[in-house]
C-alpha cells in the first residue's frame, strides 16, 4: 500500500492546527471570567464567594462530562462531540445578555455553558494523541498551545469590548465568535489516520520514542478498567489536581491586581501575555520531553510555579506583575504533559476515556481553587493566604512529580 501521507502536509497536522483553534475558542471564550468577575461584583453586588461559586461549579460539571465525552469519542469520533461542544457554550454565552439573578448565573454559565465546554478538551486532545507517535509531545504542545493563543487574545480583547459595549453586549460577542468560527473548524477532525488511510506520524511503521524510560510502548494498550487499575494512573490524578488548584489564583487575578491601583487594561494585557508564554511554553516543554522523557519537565515546572506564586504575594508594580506572567505562563505550559503521559503509559485504543477520568482531577483542583481564593477575600480583605497555600501546593507537586513511573506492562495481563 502507498503511503499517502507523502502527498502533500500530512493531515495530522491538520487535525492538530484544529484542535488548538477550537482549544482557543471554547478556553480563551470560557476563561475570560477572570475579566467579567470583578464587573458581576461591582454592578450587581455580588461578593466573590458568590461569583467564584459559578466558576467552581462549571469547572466540576465540565470535567465530569469530560470523562463521557472521552468514552463517546472513543467510539463516535470527535466531530460530533465538537459540534455539541460549540452549540451549547454558545447558548449558554448568550444567556447571560439577560442575567439579573445569581441563579441565572449558576445556570446559564454554571451549568449550560460548562455543559458544552465539557464535550471540548478531552476529544480534541485524545484525537491529536491518536495522530502521533514519535512527535506526539510536541503535537500536543501545539494543540495545547491554543490555550494560551486563546487567553493572550481573548481577556485583552473582551476587556476593550466591555469597556465600549458593558459586559453583556461581551458576552453576546462571545457566543457569535463560537458559533461563526467553532462550527466549520469541527468538520475537519477525525479520530484516526485510518480514516484517512494514513498512519500515525505519516508514516507506516510509527514506533515510541525509545530513549525515554518514563513511559511504555504506545502499543500497549490498557483498557479502561486496567488503567485506573494501577497505582501510577492514581498518582497521576494525584499530580494532576494539585497542578490545577492554581486556576484559584487565576481566576481572581484581575481583582487582585486593580486593587493595588492597576489600571484593568493593564491588568487584562498582563493576563493576556501570561497566555503568551504559556503558548511558547507548551511548545518548549513537550518538545523537550519527547527527548528527555515527562518527569524532568514536571518537577522543574512545579518548583518553578511554586516560587512565583511567592513572588506574586510581593508584586505591586505592573513590571513585578508582567515577570510573574513571563515565568509562571511558560512553566505551566507543562499542563500539555498530562495528556502525552496517558498516551505513552496506556496507548491510544482507550486514550479518550482515560485522559477523561483524568481530567476531573483537573475540574476538582479548578474548582476548589477559586472558591477559596474568594472565599479567604471575603473573609480577610486580602488574597495573600490563598497564594500562600497555592505555592505550598505546588511545592508538594514537585516532590509528587519525582514518583512519576510507568505501569509494568504486567498489568496488561
Amino acid at each position: 500500500m502507498a503511503d499517502k501521507s507523502r502527498k502533500g502536509i500530512f493531515y495530522g497536522w491538520v487535525i492538530v492546527a484544529a484542535a488548538s483553534l477550537i482549544i482557543a475558542l471554547v478556553w480563551g471564550s470560557d476563561e475570560t471570567y477572570v475579566i467579567f468577575l470583578p464587573e458581576l461584583c461591582q454592578e450587581l453586588g455580588w461578593t466573590r464567594t458568590v461569583v467564584s461559586g459559578a466558576y467552581s461549579l462549571g469547572f466540576i460539571i465540565a470535567t465530569v462530562l469530560g470523562i463521557a465525552a472521552g468514552r463517546l469519542n472513543d467510539r463516535h469520533g470527535p466531530k460530533l462531540m465538537l459540534i455539541i461542544c460549540i452549540v451549547i457554550s454558545s447558548l449558554g454565552f448568550a444567556l447571560m445578555y439577560t442575567m439579573e439573578a445569581t441563579w441565572q448565573l449558576y445556570l446559564f454559565y454554571g451549568v449550560i455553558a460548562n455543559v458544552g465546554m465539557g464535550f471540548a478538551w478531552v476529544p480534541a486532545i485524545s484525537t491529536v494523541t491518536h495522530w502521533f507517535v514519535k512527535k506526539r509531545g510536541m503535537a500536543l504542545g501545539i494543540a495545547e498551545a491554543g490555550i494560551g493563543v486563546g487567553l493572550f487574545i481573548m481577556p485583552p480583547f473582551i476587556q476593550f469590548i466591555m469597556i465600549r459595549f458593558g459586559w453583556r453586549i461581551s458576552y453576546l460577542i462571545l457566543s457569535g465568535l463560537l458559533l461563526v468560527i467553532g462550527l466549520p473548524v469541527s468538520t475537519l477532525m477525525r479520530l484516526d489516520p485510518s480514516e484517512k488511510g494514513l498512519y500515525p506520524d505519516g508514516v507506516e511503521e510509527s514506533i515510541g520514542n525509545k530513549e525515554n524510560n518514563d513511559f511504555t510502548s504506545s502499543t500497549a494498550d490498557f483498557t479502561f478498567r486496567q488503567a485506573i487499575g494501577t497505582n501510577q494512573f492514581w498518582r497521576l490524578f494525584v499530580i494532576n489536581t494539585v497542578y490545577s488548584l492554581r486556576i484559584g489564583i487565576a481566576i481572581h487575578l484581575k481583582a487582585y491586581m486593580i486593587g493595588f491601583g492597576i489600571p484593568e487594561m493593564v491588568a487584562a494585557t498582563g493576563i493576556g501575555l501570561r497566555s503568551g508564554a504559556y503558548t511558547v511554553g507548551a511548545i518548549v516543554i513537550s518538545r523537550l520531553s519527547d527527548r528527555i522523557g515527562r518527569k524532568i519537565p514536571f518537577i522543574v515546572s512545579f518548583f518553578i510555579m511554586a516560587a512565583m506564586m511567592l513572588w506574586l504575594t510581593k508584586a505591586r508594580q505592573p513590571w513585578e506583575f508582567y515577570l510573574y506572567f513571563a515565568i509562571a505562563g511558560f512553566s505551566a505550559g507543562s499542563f500539555v504533559l498530562f495528556p502525552a503521559v496517558i498516551g505513552d503509559w496506556f496507548g491510544l485504543k482507550f486514550h479518550g476515556s482515560i485522559l477523561g477520568l483524568l481530567d476531573l482531577g483537573t475540574g476538582i483542583g479548578a474548582a476548589v481553587g477559586p472558591l477559596l481564593a474568594g472565599y479567604i477575600f471575603d473573609s480577610r480583605g486580602s488574597y495573600e493566604l490563598a497564594i500562600i497555600i497555592t505555592a505550598i501546593a505546588l511545592f508538594i507537586g514537585a516532590g509528587l512529580s519525582f514518583f512519576i513511573e510507568a505501569p509494568p506492562k504486567s498489568e496488561l495481563i
